[in-house]
């Protein structure tokens, strides 16, 4: 055995070694209502789900020891010939009609979230369905996308009435502000979806809906559609992360797609801002926020601050909600910050700016990651409801296809199925995203002995992820303590609030939405 394989060896094994160790957690199964019953102790998963992440670096650095050529944004050029353009134009049809219905829905329609088309095709179907898709698949968002096709039919209307620049002002783009307001929007989105009391209501969505479209036609206008886009526009930039991740990807030309390995994308493309750090941070803290609002453990927190500071106090917990979600993630940036300034000093050979930018995408199957394991049960359960919805969209008695009728099967899937469910995906997750950031950090720095410094805290940081998220998720159904009771009659009082008690763990967004 060489030098260099005993000292990596040595190194991954105390760093697996290290991390598990100081990933303990004390708890204890326990159902809460019908919920799942943990089989063993929370702590036992926990330091499980770490160490096969762990294990997956030690065999990842021991295995791979150059970036294998075929991971790259190349790969096997697919020609569909006219078939493309046209699902291109069907789909851009079917968006802006579904844009229609939802704004009609969310005026016209009745004010009951679950009668109404609006709150299940936005919240379900687009924006946790079409994630999903778009990651697993392809990025098709745009050519589903309404305001890009409002905005080319502004522009080629311009062009005919005589404007040389079309619908464009061009107006020259701050590029000191760069993709912030993209981040600004991203955790607006999420704030609307999990701390605002109202975000399942239909007219609500309708105005936002509005709002959003007077926003970005704005931005294309004022600076131009790629430069909006780049920047401002939150579900072009969303979209197209997750779709980096995804084993196809645009052609050449218009005709044709690129098939490539899973990941290709993200090893490829090239992070050159902060913005860009804080965007993909906030598609993670996002999704695990939701997470966290859905049990007694937020609870608790939320209770300690109001009694601390009276002033945060409110019945429906928006305040200290709002700051909790831009606390998560800040919390979630700064750490990637250290892990990354950890790993400069051991390398010593690049700024922790490069290091951030380098490795700030290989984050993104984690991101992925944390969509399924919180969304999948609502995504299958409140997904069949998109049937009768289709026949009855603003809940007038009607019954256009005949599915009016047609009852969800609410126990497709179950509390076990999602536990463990969830447990695969965040563990999948995190071991691709180990995966992704050893190959990157072989491009960076050359050397397989300063790839594995610089992969270490990276690493380490991966672990506490996983050991969060695990906690998160298993917290509505596990026993961490007992609450005291003000934070009890806290939870309780949100429970009432917003309806029946929750019987799958993770179908808490759900209810937000749609009771």
């Amino acid at each position: 055995m060489t030098t260099e394989r005993r000292w990596i060896r040595r190194t991954v094994c105390a760093v697996t070694a290290l991390c598990g160790a100081g990933l303990s957690i004390t708890a204890w199964p326990h159902a809460f209502d019908n919920r799942y019953d943990l089989p063993a102790p929370l702590s036992y998963f926990v330091v499980g789900a770490a160490a096969a992440v762990g294990l997956s670096f030690l065999v990842t650095v021991w295995f791979v020891r150059r970036v294998p050529q075929g991971l790259s944004s190349s790969g096997h050029v697919v020609s569909l010939g006219r078939l493309l353009p046209l699902l291109r134009f069907a789909a851009g049809l079917l968006s802006i009609a579904l844009f229609v219905l939802v704004i009609a829905a969310g005026w016209f329609g009745t004010r009951d979230p679950m009668m109404n088309l609006a709150p299940t095709l936005v919240w379900i179907v687009w924006w946790v369905g079409l994630s999903l898709v778009v990651a697993g698949i392809g990025n098709i968002w745009p050519a589903l996308d309404p305001w890009r096709k409002a905005f080319a039919g502004m522009d080629t209307l311009a062009r005919r009435l005589g404007r040389k620049n079309g619908a464009v002002c061009g107006w020259r783009y701050p590029q000191a502000i760069g993709a912030w307001p993209a981040v600004a929007l991203l955790l607006g989105l999420g704030w609307f979806e999990v701390v605002y009391p109202e975000a399942a209501e239909p007219h609500r969505i309708a105005s936002a809906a509005l709002l959003w479209s007077a926003v970005t036609l704005l931005g294309n206008v004022l600076f131009g559609s790629e430069t909006w886009r780049r920047n401002g526009d939150v579900f072009d930039l969303y979209f197209a992360t997750l779709g980096r991740f995804a084993p196809a990807a645009p052609g050449p030309t218009s005709q044709s797609i690129i098939l490539r390995p899973p990941g290709g994308g993200l090893m490829s493309a090239d992070v050159r801002s902060p913005a860009m750090v804080g965007f993909v941070i906030a598609m993670l803290a996002t999704v695990l926020f939701d997470g966290l609002l859905a049990g007694q453990l937020w609870w608790g927190i939320q209770g300690k601050v109001t009694r601390a500071i009276p002033l945060l106090k409110d019945d429906q917990g928006f305040i200290v909600g709002t700051l909790g979600l831009v606390g998560v993630w800040l919390i979630f940036l700064a750490s990637y910050w250290v892990a990354c300034a950890a790993a400069a000093l051991l390398v010593r050979s690049r700024p922790v700016t490069t290091i951030a930018y380098a490795f700030t995408l290989s984050l993104v199957p984690i991101a992925i990651a944390y969509n399924i394991a919180h969304n999948c049960s609502s995504l299958l359960v409140q997904g069949q409801q998109l049937i009768p919805l289709l026949s009855d969209p603003l809940g007038r008695q009607w019954d256009l296809f005949g599915t009016a009728s047609y009852r969800p099967r609410i126990g497709i899937i179950d509390a076990r199925t999602t536990w463990y469910i969830a447990i695969g995906a965040i563990v999948a997750g995190h071991v691709i995203s180990i995966w992704l950031a050893h190959r990157i950090a072989l491009r960076e720095f050359g050397t397989l002995r300063k790839a594995v410094l610089a992969t270490i805290p990276l690493t380490v940081l991966m672990l506490i992820y996983t050991a969060i998220s695990l906690s998160v998720i298993a917290e509505p159904m596990t026993k961490f303590g007992e609450p005291d009771q003000e934070s009890a009659q806290s939870y309780e009082h949100w429970h009432v609030h917003y309806g029946e008690r929750i019987h799958d763990p993770h179908d808490c967004k759900n209810k937000r939405r749609t009771t």
